[in-house]
């Protein structure tokens, strides 16, 4: 029988990262020049429209975090379980993706509940500086003993 373990209760509420904000700018700005030189405008401006209305949905949801389904809290309880809070007001138990991504500077949540899929990047800037450590350490030791 596997020890139970119980870890300190983590409350994660994201913050807007300006980070992740120019970053987007960065990339999306730099995909249109791409594409206006690579094709002619009649190709290139459809394209570039469709490209900025998904730039669009993707500052809302996670830079601005306005739509109903932006996660406004994550906590993990005592006893390692996960409990996701959106803007609708929804609260829900989920189970965290072994795929999540964990980096120095960027973490990148993969959070599945009842048929749906949440994504939660987290940069250095998205928390303070001892929650994104304490995330960071409690995520790198359940890999570990996942893995193990």
């Amino acid at each position: 029988m596997p020890p139970i373990r119980y870890e300190p209760s983590l409350s994660i509420e994201p913050k807007p990262s300006a980070t992740l904000k120019w970053f987007l700018i960065a990339n999306f700005s730099g995909v249109t020049l791409i594409l206006f030189v690579v094709y002619s405008v009649l190709i290139a401006l459809p394209a570039i429209a469709l490209l900025w209305l998904y730039y669009h949905r993707l500052y809302q949801h996670h830079i601005l975090q306005a739509t109903p389904t932006s996660i406004r809290l994550l906590v993990r309880e005592t006893t390692g379980e996960w409990r996701l809070h959106t803007r609708e007001g929804d609260a829900q138990e989920v189970t965290l993706s072994p795929s999540s991504y964990i980096h120095p500077q960027l973490i990148i949540l993969i959070l599945q509940a009842e048929g749906k899929r949440y994504t939660l990047p987290l940069l250095r800037d998205s928390l303070s500086e001892e929650r994104f450590r304490a995330l960071s350490v409690s995520l790198k030791m359940g890999k570990a003993i996942i893995n193990s």
